[in-house]
C-alpha cells in the first residue's frame, strides 16, 4: 500500500491546531501542531482517543508560541498522556528566551513593545513550561532555543521515517522582544521567574488545564482577553513574531506551517530556503513579475513592470497554511513574489477577529491563478468564496468540511481532500 502524506486541519474554533501523518497508512508516524484555544479541546481529545492504542507516540510536538488560540489545547493535552505522548516537543518556553541569546557558531542551528492589555498568553508560556518540564524538549536543537540564525543554512532536522523540516522563523531578534513580555507578565502576576512551584500552584488551580472534569467553551470576554492582536496594517505582535514556523517535506512533496509569523521574517527565510545550503534552488520557480497586493491596508505595492526586483526565486510549494488565520496582516506582495503554490489553507470559523481577510484572499486568487482554497470551517467569511461568480471571475476553486462543525483533510500527495470515511 502506497505511503500517505496528509494534513488535518481539526476544527479549533479561531485557532490552529494541525495533525500531519506520514508514511506506512496502517501505522504513520504523527506530528501535532498546536491545540487551538481550550474551547476546541473536545474536537482535538476526540481526535486522539479514535486512534489506535499502540499508535499514540507521536514523533514530535510543535508549540508555535504562547498565544491562547495556538497553546491552550496544548496545556491540557500534556495532563493526558493516554490520549498522546511525544518523543520531542519544540516551543520556545521561559528557560529558553529567559536566557542571554547568542547567534550559533560553527553549526547549522539554526519585539519590545509589551503585549497588549489584558494578554494572558505570556503566562500561559510559563505555565506550559511546567507541563512540558519532565519531557523531552527542543532535543533537536540539543535543548537549545528553537530559532533560525542571522546566516548560514537554515536549521533543518529530519524525523523518523523520511519527514524533513525547515525552520522559517522565528529569529533571534522576536525571542529577546518575547523575553520583554514574559518579564512583564511575571511582574504582574508578582512571580519569580526561578518560582516553579508557584507556576505549578497557578496552572492546577484552573480548573480548564487539570486533568479531570470537563469544562464548557470560554465565554466571549474570556477568549478576547486572552487572544493577539494585530498592532496596525502589518502584524507586530510580539508573540506572533516568536511563531515556530516551518516547511515540511515528504516524498517530494512541501508543505508550508506557518502558525502567526510574520511576512517580512518567512520572506527573509524562504529567499535563503531558495539559494542556501539546498543546492541552489531546488523545486523554485523563476517569477516574470512581481504585481502590487492592491489590498486596502495602506501598505506600499510593488509595480508590475520595470521593477530591477521584478525577477525573482518562487519556491513551491504544494500547500501552505496561511499564517495567522488568514489575516492580511501577515501577508504582503514579497511573501507571495517568494512563493509558488496552488493550495492555500485557512484555520479559523472567524470568530472574534473576522479571518479570513478578503483582502488577503483577495491578493491570493488574483496573483496565483487557479489557486485553491481550503477552509476548515465554512462561515460567513469564508462562504463568499464559493460564490459562481466569483469564481468565475477569478478562476478559483474552494474546499469546504463535509462536517458541519468543521475540520477538513488534505492529502498532499495527490492535492485532494480526503472523504471522512477513507482517512481512518
Amino acid at each position: 500500500m502506497a505511503d500517505i502524506f496528509r494534513l488535518e486541519l481539526l476544527p479549533a474554533l479561531h485557532g490552529d491546531c494541525l495533525l500531519l501523518e506520514y508514511g506506512d497508512p496502517d501505522h504513520p508516524h504523527r506530528v501535532l501542531i498546536d491545540g487551538g484555544p481550550i474551547g476546541a479541546y473536545p474536537a482535538l481529545s476526540s481526535r486522539l482517543d479514535a486512534l489506535p492504542s499502540g499508535q499514540r507516540d507521536f514523533e514530535l510536538l510543535v508549540i508555535t508560541h504562547v498565544d491562547a488560540d495556538h497553546i491552550e489545547g496544548c496545556l491540557k493535552l500534556l495532563n493526558h498522556p493516554e490520549l498522546a505522548t511525544f518523543k520531542d516537543i519544540w516551543f520556545n518556553g521561559w528557560p529558553h528566551v529567559g536566557q542571554q541569546l547568542s547567534e550559533p557558531v560553527g553549526t547549522d542551528y539554526a519585539l519590545g513593545a509589551p503585549l497588549p492589555p489584558g494578554q494572558r498568553s505570556a503566562m500561559q508560556g510559563m505555565e506550559i513550561s511546567v507541563r512540558i518540564d519532565n519531557r523531552s524538549w527542543n532535543a533537536a536543537f540539543r535543548g537549545a532555543p528553537v530559532f533560525v540564525p542571522a546566516a548560514g543554512p537554515l536549521p533543518v532536522r529530519e524525523l523518523p521515517g523520511g519527514l524533513r523540516l525547515t525552520l522559517l522563523s522565528p529569529r533571534k531578534v522576536e525571542l529577546e522582544k518575547l523575553r520583554t513580555a514574559y518579564l512583564k507578565a511575571l511582574e504582574a502576576a508578582e512571580i519569580a521567574p526561578e518560582d516553579v512551584h508557584a507556576l505549578a500552584r497557578r496552572l492546577d488551580m484552573k480548573a480548564a488545564f487539570r486533568g479531570v472534569g470537563a469544562r464548557l467553551r470560554p465565554r466571549f470576554e474570556q477568549i478576547l482577553d486572552s487572544a493577539a492582536l494585530a498592532a496596525g496594517p502589518m502584524d507586530k505582535a510580539v508573540a506572533n513574531g516568536s511563531s515556530i514556523a516551518l516547511v515540511a517535506e515528504y516524498q517530494g512533496r512541501r508543505v508550508a506551517l506557518l502558525g502567526d509569523a510574520h511576512a517580512p521574517t518567512l520572506t527573509a527565510s524562504l529567499a535563503r530556503f531558495a539559494t542556501g545550503s539546498r543546492g541552489g534552488g531546488v523545486g523554485v520557480a523563476d517569477d516574470d513579475a512581481a504585481f502590487g497586493l492592491g489590498n486596502g491596508t495602506g501598505r506600499a505595492t510593488g509595480s508590475a513592470t520595470g521593477s530591477a526586483t521584478s525577477r525573482r526565486s518562487r519556491v513551491r510549494f504544494d500547500a501552505i497554511k496561511l499564517a495567522h488565520h488568514g489575516s492580511a496582516g501577515n501577508l504582503d506582495e514579497s511573501f507571495l513574489d517568494s512563493v509558488d503554490c496552488d493550495t492555500w489553507l485557512v484555520s479559523t470559523n472567524g470568530q472574534l477577529f473576522s479571518h479570513p481577510d478578503a483582502a488577503a484572499l483577495h491578493a491570493i486568487v488574483r496573483r496565483k491563478p487557479g489557486a485553491t482554497l481550503v477552509f476548515n470551517y465554512r462561515s460567513e467569511f469564508t462562504a463568499p468564496w464559493d460564490d459562481p461568480q466569483l469564481r468565475d471571475a477569478h478562476g478559483h476553486t474552494t474546499v469546504y468540511p463535509e462536517d458541519a462543525d468543521g475540520g477538513v483533510v488534505m492529502d498532499l500527495l495527490s492535492g485532494t481532500p480526503v472523504r471522512r470515511e477513507t482517512q481512518e
